[in-house]
């Protein structure tokens, strides 16, 4: 498999002078700039390390009620086990397991609607950090070969500014040292707003959406999918199966928010 997309390392300093570089230029921001939260502004005592987060924000986005399915990551009830959920069991999904930072309510759902806007930028970055933070063991066991953020049409992103899962890519992929593939998987076309279709209706609107980069390898690969938020799981799902139609053995989806919706079932 050839990983697409390396990320970019300055040659001509090394790491080691990179780092340096790095790190005098993030003290002298932080002296007049001082670190604040990209969330609710509130000022930051330590230095201007990522996920720029303050502590209630992050308690309040990683408030969860309980243990997770690993098939959808929806929240399931404490005596329920196995390899799915009564929510996803009657599902077909392309991708074989689902990583979330929380449910998609109260401050992580502002969080999340915010990220679609370029000039929340710096929050999306920093959501990224803690995602990968919060989950690094378990995005490690999963073992990806590579990150894929999930594609936005070019019109619509040229309308928003931004496409944040790839923000959210670059962020984890940074900070787990995991290869970034931003342009392998594209949007054919322009899909309507999942969130305002019926269930049904999803499937449909984003059916056969996607598309692979020629030229891209994934053959055999283990790749996980990156995405803000996953309801349905229709987009995931689709992207999925277009991810391993061009030849990955694997995909897993990693969210920063899984919405439950009407039929959440603790």
């Amino acid at each position: 498999m050839r990983i697409p997309d390396p990320p970019p390392v300055c040659e001509t300093l090394g790491r080691a002078g990179f780092c340096w570089v790095t790190r005098a230029v993030q003290a002298a921001t932080d002296l007049l700039l001082p670190p604040a939260c990209n969330f609710c502004g509130r000022s930051l005592a330590a230095p201007g390390s990522q996920p720029l987060i303050c502590t209630p924000c992050r308690d309040a986005f990683l408030q969860r009620s309980g243990p997770s399915c690993p098939r959808c990551a929806a929240p399931v009830h404490v005596f329920e086990h196995g390899p799915d959920c009564p929510r996803c069991r009657p599902r077909r999904y392309a991708f074989q397991s689902a990583l979330a930072l929380g449910i998609y309510r109260d401050r992580l759902r502002e969080a999340v609607i915010r990220m679609k806007q370029r000039v929340h930028e710096p929050l999306t970055i920093s959501m990224g950090h803690l995602l990968a933070e919060t989950l690094a063991e378990t995005i490690r066991q999963q073992q990806p070969d590579l990150l894929v953020p999930v594609s936005t049409y070019w019109l619509k992103r040229l309308r928003r500014g931004v496409n944040g899962p790839e923000l959210l890519a670059e962020a984890i992929g940074a900070r787990l040292s995991i290869p970034t593939a931003k342009r392998v998987l594209y949007s054919r076309r322009s899909t309507k707003k999942q969130g305002t279709l019926l269930p049904v209706e999803r499937l449909r609107n984003v059916r056969n959406a996607f598309g692979v980069k020629r030229g891209s390898d994934l053959n055999d690969a283990s790749v996980m999918l990156v995405d803000d938020i996953m309801t349905t799981g229709a987009t995931a799902s689709e992207a999925a199966r277009t991810l391993r139609r061009a030849g990955a053995r694997r995909v897993t989806v990693l969210v920063v928010a899984r919405g439950v919706g009407v039929d959440h079932r603790q």
